[in-house]
């Protein structure tokens, strides 16, 4: 035992015992939450819904309902998953589970090949293991985890693939994998793009390339057309008519305010609580121009970075694809490398190496002990209570004299959790109210039936159009025989 410790010196012990706690930190973070959380909110019961409104497994396939779109293979498995296990929490939330872990490790190994500094690499993963974006959709059932993950194996893999170096076996084996890619994460699809590119300019002059690619190339274009008309086509109209105008923040349009808009709006998503985004921004937009002056050993992972960049971009211009939120958390990953990449590439000790360093504080000042600490139960990830109220209404409401209300915004947490609870009535009704004016309200709730009892399941309110401030404001005038709060959620018994 003392032989082997003899190999490293204290530097080396410190630093590789920095990183089994970054590991164990990001680990036990996904893991005590995954175990917690039996939850599902609002958008992982439209997504349960889909799955089960699925006859078959060609379903999956085709554009999903309750305006939901989720890639097949993702489906595919997570039907699975809750056939053997019911559709429960954990079942469902496996694989963004185990997607999640293995990022980790993944990241991992992408920047000790990127990164020459020690402290590179610990910085960059410790802003990985913590991201709360990436905690959060480890434990919800969305397929933004398996983004994240499918996202990190193509930039590990990608950039040692030479296209013209394969044969006809390993030719075979890539154009399956290219085809799957996006079956289980469409943005894989900027990777797949990038990496294209990146053949095509180190190979410019192989003819022999070119017939290879062309082989790979076209089963993967076949299938992706085929998918683009049959399921992403009727599923982007099917959410536009149900979520109208919900992505227009990730639209870019085309001018350098709203391009410094847009990167800064998914910097603040992305790393949230850090609110900063002037420090990341440099670092960020002098870390990608680096890129493409890179002509060391990691200039094909650089070059990828780069063009998935620009891919990004260009699907946000011509909207085809959003730069924001969850749909681009794929794209975190990159944030935080090209953000590490001023620092590691500077010399210490001249000025650049501080600066930058400094730089990095000011930008994730407040990943501090109080906010890792909040991640301890589900407090501040879980916001609604569909699953308790649901299971309290099932208990005292009565079917011969009460009727149920739901707002717009609670139904799929009503039509999940009834089901679940077999909570089955005819008297249920969606509140018709459209919009958030106080008129539209008050004239609808003012015309339901006097002397009726009625029970309130309000579990989510939208943020653009919040309903629930008008219909607490109509009951202070009315007879509440039961009332409960939790977290956000309510349910209220009321006597018109």
């Amino acid at each position: 035992m003392s032989e082997f410790f003899k190999r490293f010196n204290k530097k080396d012990i410190l630093y590789y015992t920095i990183l089994v706690i970054i590991f164990l930190l990001g680990i036990v973070l996904r893991t005590n939450l995954y175990l917690l959380n039996n939850v599902f909110e609002d958008d992982e019961c439209r997504l349960a819904i889909a799955l089960l409104a699925a006859k078959n497994s060609l379903a999956l396939f085709l554009p999903l309902d309750a305006g939901q779109s989720a890639p097949p293979i993702f489906m595919l498995v997570s039907k699975f998953l809750a056939n053997i296990s019911g559709y429960s929490k954990k079942a469902l939330t496996l694989i963004p589970f185990l997607a999640g872990i293995a990022s980790i490790l993944l990241f991992y190994k992408i920047c000790t090949n990127y990164f020459s500094k020690k402290l590179s690499i610990l910085i960059s993963l410790f802003l990985f293991a913590i991201n709360r974006q990436f905690i959060t959709y480890a434990i919800i059932f969305k397929q933004y985890s398996t983004d994240v993950f499918i996202g990190l194996l193509c930039l590990y893999l990608f950039p040692k693939i030479n296209i013209a170096k394969l044969d006809i076996r390993k030719i075979i084996l890539l154009s399956i994998m290219l085809i799957a890619l996006p079956l289980i994460s469409l943005p894989s699809v900027f990777f797949i793009g990038a990496f294209i590119i990146v053949n095509i300019i180190n190979n410019l002059k192989d003819k022999n390339f070119y017939k290879k690619l062309t082989a790979i190339f076209i089963p993967f274009a076949a299938t992706m057309l085929l998918y683009y008309i049959f399921t992403l086509l009727p599923s982007k109209a099917n959410m536009d008519s149900v979520f109208p105008n919900y992505w227009n923040d990730g639209f870019w349009e085309f001018s350098f305010v709203d391009f410094i808009r847009i990167i800064g709006f998914n910097m603040r998503f992305d790393f949230i609580p850090n609110k900063t985004t002037i420090f990341p921004l440099i670092l960020f937009l002098w870390g990608i121009i680096d890129c493409g002056f890179d002509r060391g050993k990691n200039r094909n992972t650089s070059l990828l970075i780069l063009l998935i960049f620009l891919g990004v971009i260009t699907a946000s211009l011509i909207h085809i694809y959003p730069f924001a939120g969850r749909v681009s958390i794929f794209f975190a990953p990159i944030f935080i490398i090209t953000i590490i990449r001023p620092f590691d590439t500077s010399v210490f000790p001249k000025p650049t190496c501080w600066i930058t360093l400094l730089f990095i504080i000011l930008s994730f000042y407040k990943y501090s002990p109080h906010y890792i600490y909040t991640y301890k139960d589900t407090s501040e990830l879980v916001r609604y209570s569909p699953k308790n109220l649901m299971a309290e209404l099932k208990k005292q409401f009565n079917p011969k004299e009460d009727i149920i209300l739901i707002n717009s915004a609670s139904s799929a947490s009503y039509l999940f959790y009834s089901s679940k609870q077999q909570l089955y009535t005819d008297n249920v009704y969606i509140m018709e109210i459209k919009h958030a004016a106080k008129k539209e309200a008050f004239d609808y709730l003012n015309n339901l039936n006097k002397n009726q009892k009625y029970w309130l399941y309000l579990i989510k309110d939208y943020k653009l159009d919040p309903i629930f401030p008008f219909i607490n404001e109509w009951l202070k005038n009315k007879k509440i025989l039961y009332k409960k709060q939790e977290r956000d959620s309510y349910l209220i018994y009321v006597q018109n």
